[in-house]
């Protein structure tokens, strides 16, 4: 029987990947054969020569498959990399764009002082857990309507050591602070489900087969949630407090119309994402 070596298995499953049509294919193979020899990438280069045998070789083989299936790197490894932090991610959370980043690093731009922050939506907790790691004195609270999610948040809060300063509630949009002791806000902040149903078949097989749909989809347009968000938040926000939300990269006119149309909002503005695209809104009380 065929001993195979590091490089070997590599090269095979990068072609391999390739004629299933993954573009990603060389970097998944990488990805996918570190985690199961636990080991980084840079350590695989190191060692292409290193034969690998069963039951490693087997492991390997079943994550190959699922991959050409279209399951996620992530789901497969079970991490995702986020604001250089690494997150537990399944098939419960949508999984964190590094575009999302941009929200994060905007809250910690602005906010120079102790605050109170609402997450509405928090899935895997990457948003929230990145705010109280880099902002230990903040107080934040994180929901989602997925209680399978806030499991997935509070672990990975207590895996980088901040679950003390998050307070994870499950409930849909405002529902589950309403009868808390804070009643505003100075930031309300939400990645929502953005995307329209009438959109599905858009998405890469990928997310459409595995990400979670509560995650995805709001309604025919994709405003159903942001559409609720925009409305009930001046009730919820100090004055001066700022809301912030991601957007699709389509909604931007839409979402600034919903914004200004509301007379409780004194400022608006449009964020880019790194590709020029309009992917948040900030808006002020």
């Amino acid at each position: 029987m065929k001993t195979w070596t590091v490089i070997e298995l590599i090269e095979w499953t990068t072609k391999f990947f390739e004629s299933s049509g993954i573009l990603s294919a060389r970097l998944d193979a990488e990805l996918l054969l570190s985690h199961v020899l636990k080991k980084d990438r840079l350590q695989l280069y190191l060692g292409f020569d290193m034969p690998v045998f069963h039951p490693n070789l087997s492991a390997f083989r079943t994550l190959i498959k699922k991959r050409s299936n279209r399951v996620p790197i992530s789901y497969l490894t079970n991490s995702r990399e986020f604001m250089s932090l690494s997150f537990y991610v399944d098939e419960r959370v949508l999984i964190p764009r590094p575009e999302t980043e941009i929200l994060v690093e905007t809250v910690l731009g602005l906010q120079k002082t102790p605050c109170h922050i609402l997450e509405i939506g928090t899935g895997s907790g990457a948003i929230a857990v990145s705010l109280a790691v880099n902002q230990p004195t903040w107080k934040i609270i994180a929901t989602d309507i997925s209680k399978a999610a806030v499991d997935v948040a509070l672990h990975n809060a207590k895996l980088h050591q901040c679950k003390e300063r998050i307070t994870f509630l499950n409930g849909d949009l405002f529902e589950p602070v309403i009868e808390l002791d804070v009643l505003k806000y100075d930031w309300i902040i939400s990645n929502p489900p953005y995307i329209g149903t009438t959109d599905i078949n858009e998405l890469v097989t990928d997310v459409r087969d595995n990400e979670p749909e509560v995650a995805l989809f709001a309604g025919c347009s994709g405003l159903d949630i942001i559409q609720r968000l925009i409305a009930d938040t001046p009730e919820f926000l100090k004055p001066e407090g700022k809301l912030m939300l991601e957007i699709s990269h389509n909604q931007s006119q839409q979402v600034q119309d919903l914004v200004n149309s509301n007379p409780a909002y004194t400022a608006c503005n449009i964020i880019p994402d790194l590709s020029g695209i309009d992917r948040f809104i900030l808006a002020t009380v």
